[in-house]
């Protein structure tokens, strides 16, 4: 049986960690799968974790439910990416939270530019996109279906059968292009918070 780990939920603190996937991947170094159903977290974490699944080199992905923000980090870097026909994918550039003085937020702002051409640049070295495409669909918060997920090689193939997971919970409100189909599914089943505010997005800086 060819060895399986799943990321389900956050990356970074409070869920799947860098050192959680390396320890999975640092013994098990033959063929592996790896199921993400997961609305990212940690950019810095999702770009670690990008980092052992390229140098791992026979790692799939099988995406369930959706793949977005650092989790798509994660998933470009495998070797193979399988997306569920009903699975979704979406980019971003990352999100940071800055205290203080007006030089501080300046700093935090160049950061962010940097972390954004930085992960523009690992996407397009992994779906043979322009950079600039690339960050011009991160700077629109781009949502794709499986098809077109695979249309823009951030996938391989759509999976054939298999059961499909339910979206990871999550206030789909807090995305600024959210699929209607997510905002309503999270309304409906009570994961909404009070506020649906651009800066409650995420804990972290995220990707």
């Amino acid at each position: 049986m060819i060895p399986h780990f799943t990321i389900e939920g956050e990356i970074g603190a409070g869920g799947v960690t860098p050192a959680d996937l390396a320890a999975f991947l640092t013994g098990n170094p033959g063929n592996v799968t790896l199921q993400i159903n997961s609305l990212g977290g940690s950019a810095t974490d999702g770009a670690a974790m990008m980092a052992s699944v390229e140098a791992h080199g026979s790692v799939t992905v099988h995406v369930r439910g959706v793949a977005a923000s650092a989790a798509t980090l994660i998933m470009v870097a495998a070797a193979e990416v399988v997306i569920h026909a009903v699975a979704m994918v979406m980019i971003h550039e990352p999100y940071a939270f800055a205290d203080g003085t007006a030089d501080a937020h300046r700093s935090a702002a160049d950061a962010l530019d940097k972390m954004t051409n930085t992960y523009a640049a690992a996407y397009a070295r992994h779906t043979g996109h322009p950079v600039a495409r690339i960050a011009e669909w991160m700077k629109a918060e781009t949502w794709m279906t499986a098809a077109e997920a695979v249309e823009l090689r951030f996938a391989d193939r759509v999976e054939d059968g298999g059961a499909a997971l339910a979206c990871a919970a999550f206030d789909y409100r807090k995305f600024r292009h959210a699929p209607d189909q997510l905002v309503q599914m999270a309304t409906e089943k009570g994961w909404v918070t009070n506020s649906p505010a651009v800066k409650e997005k995420e804990k972290t800086v995220a990707a």
